[in-house]
């Protein structure tokens, strides 16, 4: 066989594994998408947002008024992963966005397994096998362990960000050949090469190119311990950098800048060690697992998050093959085939995986009274570092880097046998442990009205309900009617929105009132005037019980209650919302404002503030601080002027109001001050 015929041989047999391994996607290929019916249809949106953005409003896909409307938000730290949305867009406008979407999937892991193999086919030649089928099917082997790994599997549930991880392999290919060891010429097509596919490698997920990073980091180290690290090696990593900089910094720059105004893009405290690997999750299988997936299941129950960064599996076989490998070798006569560097690279990127501190079973190792931490607790330290919160998918190159070794175990078993046969079984009792049939489909459940709603041309904007927190199906039925959202649901919550900083918004959210309470039956009409809302949705199926249901029933009931629906059957009821003739004055929070707690909101120093008025009035502002002392405080308008307490009592202001968007800050001599409740009065 032709070196030619194995690539197109190799790519088939990894199309056919994916449409096997993905059944019954290809039967539902145009209906559904893989997934749990979740952050699958955040992904489906992206797909059709960039669309929207690049041929119906002929503008840039990284701020949407389709959102949080009609503010909007910014898609900087939204998982957009640009490069699907432009490169699949031919088959979306043919084929629609289930076509696209699923499209994405199979050229995930077709060209995830290919790159992998070439990565193999590159790294076992270098350290000793020979050419030949033995070295081709191991190859393919290693591609089949990183493609079809649990890992994958468990993003395709709805990260498509993470599941298109294909370019990858393509980048630490390239940067292998670009970088030899000993070999001190400059060799720019593979830097080049390499710089294109780390380019292509954030264009899916910024967390690829700091994994690639810290791997390219790692292996200028072994180089250097090794005394094989050249300066041309820095040139070459040098225009890998330069070329990577000059394409992606019109992305990277605004993503910067709001990291140093913002901090909404940092996780919480402890978010990112929820979000590691707990040890044991390397060894407990898929839970999607035909046979032992409820067993598994049950077994990661302890673990606190989701199934999709908690399935870090490595197998049984790869983990053999891998030890085969390195305890015999299967170099030309006798000599091993020396991959000490992917052993430790495995070794390290499943530490970094682990976290800052150390859990077994789901819990803490404890040292005394102390947890045990890790070794990314210090990297931690670095700039940015903490934005990519979710730890555990550092897995994607341990699974790469177990690839490539037990590659090298399968060519030391398939070196003095029949090939074929020999590895037919190896391959395929990795996957009988990988396999996670029947895989699980998304169909849409998108409702009948909004295909109604899609050809009403009245402009306005659809108020989702309930909305104590985002929904990500409201994106799939804003694909079918179009119109936006006064609110969203993107990767990073955004205290800069309205939904926390508005009344009433605010009360949906919250289930409860917020400081600048108002009577929602008096104010819902300024409000859905002045947020452009003109259909109220609100959907039973997403609040089966509970203060969900009783809070935004309540509500709903008081702002309609002398009004007959628009549509309505056993799911969904549907409000046309009124506009006030004449708005009433209404306070928005600014987002320096704490989150609302039971003794109200805090301010740590200033916090900004808006009165909303529709024609010039005067009137007060009152404030009462929360329980206990409460330190000074001071309001002073835009200019930075004090203003003086009305009738010198404190926490009462006159103030002389504008059309439109009043603004004052509060501010405090010390931390520590809390506001129970805001309002104006005439």
């Amino acid at each position: 066989m032709t070196p030619r015929a194995r690539h197109l041989t190799a790519l088939g047999l990894y199309l056919g594994l994916t449409l096997l391994l993905t059944w019954p996607l290809a039967r539902e290929w145009g209906r559904a998408i893989p997934g749990d019916s979740f952050d699958g249809w955040q992904n489906f949106w992206n797909l059709w947002w960039v669309r929207q953005a690049l041929l119906v409003e002929h503008t840039h896909p990284y701020i949407t008024s389709l959102l949080y409307h009609p503010q909007g938000v910014s898609l900087w730290f939204q998982t957009l992963n640009i490069f699907n949305g432009l490169t699949f867009l031919p088959v979306q406008l043919a084929g629609g966005l289930y076509w696209a979407y699923n499209g994405v999937v199979i050229f995930s892991f077709v060209a995830a397994g290919y790159g992998a193999m070439l990565l193999a086919l590159h790294v076992l030649s270098q350290v000793g096998a020979r050419p030949g089928p033995a070295l081709w099917a191991a190859a393919f082997g290693a591609g089949v362990i990183f493609t079809f790994s649990p890992f994958h599997f468990a993003h395709l549930l709805g990260h498509m960000q993470v599941f298109s991880l294909q370019f990858t392999p393509f980048y630490l290919l390239y940067l292998l050949r670009a970088l030899p060891p000993g070999q001190p010429g400059l060799r720019r097509r593979d830097a080049l090469l390499a710089g294109l596919f780390l380019i292509l490698a954030g264009l899916c997920d910024w967390y690829f190119v700091l994994y690639l990073a810290l791997f390219t980091a790692f292996y200028l180290l072994w180089l250097g311990l090794r005394r094989a690290l050249h300066p041309a090696h820095l040139a070459a990593l040098g225009l890998i950098g330069l070329l990577f900089l000059a394409v992606t910094a019109p992305l990277l720059a605004p993503m910067v800048r709001e990291s140093l105004r913002y901090d909404f893009m940092r996780p919480p405290p402890g978010q990112i060690e929820a979000l590691s690997a707990d040890l044991l999750a390397f060894f407990i299988p898929s839970g999607q697992h035909p046979l032992w997936g409820a067993w598994a299941a049950e077994m990661r129950a302890s673990f606190p998050a989701s199934p999709s960064e908690t399935t870090l599996f490595i197998g049984l076989t790869p983990l053999v093959l891998a030890l085969i490998g390195l305890r015999r070798g299967a170099g030309p006569e006798g000599r091993g085939l020396r991959l000490r560097f992917w052993v430790l690279a495995a070794l390290l990127f499943a530490l970094f995986a682990l976290g800052p501190v150390l859990h077994v079973g789901g819990q803490r190792v404890m040292l005394g009274d102390q947890p045990l931490r890790l070794p990314y607790a210090l990297l931690l330290r670095l700039p940015f570092i903490e934005i990519a919160r979710t730890v555990a998918r550092y897995d994607l190159l341990v699974m790469l880097s177990l690839g490539v070794l037990a590659g090298g175990g399968m060519y030391r078993l398939l070196a003095t046998r029949r090939v074929w046969p020999w590895a037919g079984l190896l391959i395929g009792l990795i996957l009988f442990e990988f396999a996670p049939l029947p895989y699980p489909l998304s169909p849409p459940d998108t409702p009948d009205w909004y295909k109604t709603l899609a050809q009403e041309q009245e402009t306005g904007a659809v108020l989702n309900l309930p909305m104590n927190w985002d929904r990500p199906g409201y994106l799939l039925y804003q694909t079918v009617h179009g119109k936006p959202l006064t609110a969203g649901y993107i990767s990073r919550d955004d205290p800069r929105t309205y939904p926390t900083r508005l009344p009433l918004l605010s009360h949906l959210r919250h289930l409860q009132p917020d400081i600048h309470e108002i009577d929602p039956a008096a104010f819902a009409s300024t409000l859905f005037r002045f947020l452009e809302v003109r259909w109220v949705v609100i959907d039973r199926y997403k609040m089966p019980g509970g203060a969900e249901r009783q809070v935004t029933d309540a509500l709903v009931a008081a702002i309609f209650a002398a009004d007959q629906p628009l549509y309505e059957d056993e799911r969904i009821t549907v409000y046309a919302a009124p506009w006030a003739a004449e708005p009433l004055p209404f306070i928005e929070l600014g987002p320096e404002w704490g989150l609302l707690q039971p003794q109200g909101r805090p301010i740590e120093a200033r916090a900004g503030l808006l009165i909303h008025s529709s024609a010039p009035r005067s009137l007060n502002l009152a404030l009462r601080p929360g329980p206990g002392p409460a330190p000074a405080f001071w309001l002073a308008d835009a200019s930075g002027e004090i203003l003086p307490y009305d009738q010198g009592q404190p926490g009462r202001w006159r103030l002389a109001l504008r059309p439109g968007a009043n603004a004052f800050t509060l501010h405090t001599d010390a931390p520590g001050l809390w506001v129970e409740r805001l309002w104006i009065e005439d």
